[in-house]
């Protein structure tokens, strides 16, 4: 009897099989002969000695399961099958110590024995590694020439709920998803070609249906300088790779969005960063991962002490503001599973918009009241003045020319005019005055404003010809117009220039959305533009010069803008500002065109 490096046990034709018992009896190791039926033929002395109750004619598989009673069924019936070629044992049989592997070895020229099973003691250290082979926790497997499974650690039987001898001898590709074959074919071949290939991700489907993802590491088997196979290391990443993919998810909608997500640990490292507000910071998405958020805002001890707040287990909501933006930022603090917190987490919104809303809504409630107010004061102001101006000129067609009280009369008489100017600038805000609608040429109108502004500064024009009419009442927005032009004269140094210009524009929604009162919508506007080279307007204060009363100035009413914002809105126009702090300021009175074939005048 020989054996080849086949792994093949040949029987030369002239043995008899009545010899074959006396032959294996003679082996110097524990073996024992197979027949076709899966029964023992005969078995050496060694054998008998670790298994005296074998005898011939009895199923092979008892025996093996005596010899190797750490092994299961289904091993035990994959290795006589001969869909593994060996199996490892600590110490097989009874009284024997030290680790072993009972090897199969198929036999040809004999009509009788089908397979020889033999105790072969591991070379030294081998155990060593079949153990951590067997408890690593990755899945390790071997493959043949023709990808088919020749070797399997435990987790990756319990894992996949395979059997060894549903498993071995079977193609790899039987288990992964055919859209994924060709990939996992072309990495196989590298890797026979001696090539370093990157861990691949791969999927696998396990007998319950169940998909995972594994990253598989391989490097050939070499046995007398020939490739027999391939190596595997396969660790399962089904979980890494969801929560990358959710991370990702997270990444793209929190980029689509105004808003700021970040984690921290409990130490205050930032662990995601995420959210399409990060550019007002100057910030890319995961840029101080792995940083300190104490750091980051040493200089901002309000977030500092909302961090703290955070990190101490309180959920909470608070806002703030940064540069020329408001944020609310939503605090929730980590927790594991068992209730132990172990970071934070903080949604931050830009609310810069809400807030302006709501502010423009408030200031939009507070000038309604203000108009309604000035304009019922303005209207009862006028009955007044007409019974004081009226008695004051009878009183004068009394006096004899000489009397001292006409100049009295005279004074009382200015004063009442003044206050009736002032009457007249209140129920212009209001939107309460008398209007007259006709079809007005805007450069008219201009002329007739620029002729009641003083000497104190240059005026130049730039009135565009041949401008569509707009539908208002000329007085009214002359009155507008004026303290639009007063306005500028007096904010420019004596002797500046102040310019005035006149144009058509086809205007977008988004144009209005600051103006004043507005907003408007969209459509063909006429325009007066007046540019002035004072000191500007300060942020702070530029929303309320519209407001009735508000002043800067020692010697202003506080009106004459407010009664201009009045007019506009009477006219469904708006004005709009523009004003840097030392490079003076622009106002804009927007104005609705005509319609076509609107009548001149009503």
């Amino acid at each position: 009897m020989k054996t080849r490096g086949t792994g093949l046990v040949r029987i030369h034709p002239s043995l008899s099989p009545r010899d074959l018992p006396a032959l294996v009896d003679a082996l110097p190791v524990p073996a024992a002969a197979v027949d076709r039926n899966g029964r023992l033929i005969a078995a050496s002395a060694a054998w008998a000695a670790l298994d005296p109750a074998c005898a011939p004619g009895e199923p092979a598989a008892e025996a093996v399961r005596r010899i190797l009673p750490c092994r299961s069924p289904a091993e035990v019936e994959a290795l006589l099958s001969g869909a593994v070629d060996e199996l490892a044992c600590d110490a097989p049989g009874p009284g024997r110590a030290g680790p072993a592997r009972l090897v199969r070895r198929p036999v040809e020229g004999s009509t009788a024995a089908a397979a020889v099973l033999a105790i072969v003691d591991l070379l030294p250290g081998a155990d060593r590694y079949r153990r951590f082979v067997e408890e690593a926790n990755d899945i390790m497997f071997a493959l043949d020439r023709q990808g088919r499974f020749t070797e399997m650690n435990r987790l990756g039987y319990e894992l996949s709920g395979y059997t060894p001898g549903e498993l071995i001898g079977r193609s790899a590709l039987d288990f992964i998803p055919p859209e994924q074959r060709s990939g996992v074919i072309a990495i196989l071949q590298r890797i026979w070609a001696g090539e370093c290939v990157p861990a691949p991700e791969v999927e696998f489907v396990f007998k319950s249906g169940e998909r995972r993802w594994f990253e598989v590491k391989g490097r050939t088997l070499v046995e007398d300088g020939a490739v027999t196979g391939t190596f595997h290391v396969a660790r399962d990443i089904t979980e890494r790779r969801a929560l990358a993919e959710a991370r990702e998810l997270l990444s793209r909608a929190a980029a689509a969005a105004p808003i700021v997500i970040w984690v921290i640990d409990m130490e205050g490292r930032f662990t995601l960063l995420e959210g399409g507000g990060l550019a007002r910071y100057g910030l890319r998405p995961g840029e101080l991962v792995g940083q300190s958020i104490f750091e980051f805002n040493r200089d901002s001890p309000g977030v500092l002490a909302q961090v703290r707040r955070g990190l101490a287990g309180e959920a909470f909501t608070a806002t703030g503001t940064w540069q020329d933006t408001t944020w609310e930022a939503h605090y929730v603090p980590l927790r594991d599973a068992d209730g132990r917190q172990v970071g934070l987490m903080s949604v931050i919104l830009d609310i810069t918009e809400r807030v302006r809303a709501a502010e423009a809504s408030a200031r939009a409630d507070r000038l309604q009241a203000l108009s309604i107010l000035a304009g019922g004061i303005a209207h009862d102001f006028n009955n007044l003045l007409v019974g004081i101006l009226g008695n004051a000129a009878l009183a004068m067609l009394e006096l004899p020319a000489e009397s001292a009280a006409r100049p009295l009369l005279l004074e009382i008489e200015d004063a009442a005019r003044r206050m009736a100017d002032l009457a007249r600038l209140m129920l212009a805000f209001s939107g309460r005055g008398q209007f007259v609608r006709q079809r007005v040429d805007i450069n008219e109108v201009v002329a007739a404003a620029l002729a009641s502004v003083g000497r104190r500064v240059t005026v130049r024009r730039d009135l565009e010809p041949g401008l569509p009419p707009v539908l208002g009442d000329p007085g009214q927005l002359r009155l507008a117009i004026a303290a639009i032009l007063e306005n500028a004269a007096e904010a420019s140094p004596p002797g500046a220039e102040v310019t005035v210009r006149t144009f058509a524009e086809t205007a977008a929604a988004d144009r209005f959305a600051r103006a004043h009162p507005g907003p408007i919508p969209a459509g063909e506007y006429v325009v007066v533009e007046v540019r002035d080279s004072g000191e500007g307007i300060d942020p702070a204060i530029q929303e309320r010069i519209f407001e009735p009363f508000f002043t800067t100035r020692f010697t202003g009413r506080g009106l004459g803008l407010a009664a201009a914002a009045g007019v506009a809105r009477g006219h469904q126009g708006a004005i709009l500002v523009d004003s840097t702090p030392g490079q003076g300021s622009t106002f804009r009175l927007y104005l609705p065109a005509a319609p076509a074939g609107s009548p001149p005048g009503s």
